[in-house]
């Protein structure tokens, strides 16, 4: 009986948030006992357009954030920010 753990990035999703976008990731753990799935789970998360590029490790969803996160979708994002610190903090 050999049991593996495979991580595969199952569903990556741009989605568009007012002027800018994300990127939503799924990510399915797997466990593999002589070559049928036993169990699987789910692990979620979002890349925003300020995301470390270099940090994403999936060549297909760094792909996707290289084309879809371009300097005015940034720019966009830079902008919300602040825009939202400024209600959270008027002066």
């Amino acid at each position: 009986m050999a049991l593996t753990k495979n991580t595969i990035v199952d569903k990556a999703e741009t989605v568009a948030v007012g002027s800018h976008y994300c990127i939503q990731v799924r990510e399915r753990n797997q466990i593999i006992e002589d070559g049928k799935e036993i169990s699987a789970s789910f692990h979620r998360y979002v890349l925003q357009p300020n995301h470390d590029v270099s940090k994403i490790t999936d060549a297909t969803v760094k792909a996707q954030f290289q084309a879809v996160m371009t300097d005015a979708v940034k720019a966009n994002y830079q902008d919300f920010k602040e825009a939202q610190e400024a209600e959270m903090n008027p002066e």
